[in-house]
């Protein structure tokens, strides 16, 4: 075989094998962890409520007040640039109990950009939220955007004991209007007997995007209630998992 050929193969076999290590390792731990997150819900029959992307101006405080109404609490995956002019929201969020974590600050897809920028990423979303609360806590449990981590993050949070949470069913919000249905979601609460729902609550210009957040909540919630399920944070869920 020519020299040159073989050097090729070697570049390219080793880039593979670094892709696998940089991407692949932490694509698997997400998948695992999803499993292991659904297991858990199922297991202890809990909905966990989690939003990503926020606080929105309008659409969190009236998801706020449905929380309320119900007497039960959810996860808020803060993003870091969306915080500033609504500190008074995230004190909302934190003074009604519900669990405050971090999505980071910019929304980086973490395989594209390099492992200095990622992680200053996620430390800037602490600092973030850290701002607002008084630094009452200095390392929030964390979201990937996207779900994606590269190995230098995922490394960097477990060093850290960072929580990683992923999450198990999908409201659908971000997808197509046609591709929306708020019912069948709730058919899927009631089949999952147990599920850490995803979805966001940033602004958007759509009031129809936000009236269907509204509605899964809605509609989640009493598939919950009609199904006996308790509704947690996702840290309850967690903790709880092994006493339920």
């Amino acid at each position: 075989m020519d020299y040159t050929i073989k050097i090729v193969l070697v570049v390219f076999s080793a880039a593979i094998v670094i892709t696998f290590i940089y991407i692949g390792v932490p694509w698997i731990y997400g998948k695992w962890a999803q499993v292991t997150l659904k297991r858990k819900a199922k297991k202890c029959k809990a909905l966990a409520l989690t939003f990503d992307d926020g606080p929105g101006t309008k659409l969190t405080p009236l998801i706020l007040d449905i929380l309320a109404e119900h007497n039960v609490k959810a996860t808020f995956f803060l993003l870091g640039r969306n915080i500033p002019g609504r500190e008074a929201i995230v004190k909302q969020i934190a003074h009604q109990g519900h669990q405050i974590c971090s999505h980071g600050y910019d929304h980086l897809n973490y395989w594209k950009v390099s492992p200095i920028r990622a992680i200053r990423d996620i430390k800037r979303g602490w600092q973030a939220i850290n701002d607002v609360l008084n630094g009452k806590q200095d390392k929030y449990a964390f979201r990937p955007p996207y779900g994606k981590l590269s190995l230098p993050c995922m490394l960097y949070l477990w060093f850290h004991r960072v929580p990683i949470l992923y999450w198990t069913l999908v409201s659908g919000d971000t997808w197509p209007e046609d591709k929306r249905d708020s019912r069948r979601l709730a058919s899927l609460v009631r089949k999952s007997q147990g599920a850490v729902m995803l979805a966001h609550d940033f602004d958007r210009t759509s009031r129809d995007t936000d009236r269907f957040v509204l509605e899964c909540l809605k509609q989640s919630l009493s598939a919950a209630r009609e199904s006996s399920m308790t509704v947690a944070t996702v840290s309850e869920l967690t903790r709880n998992s092994g006493r339920c």
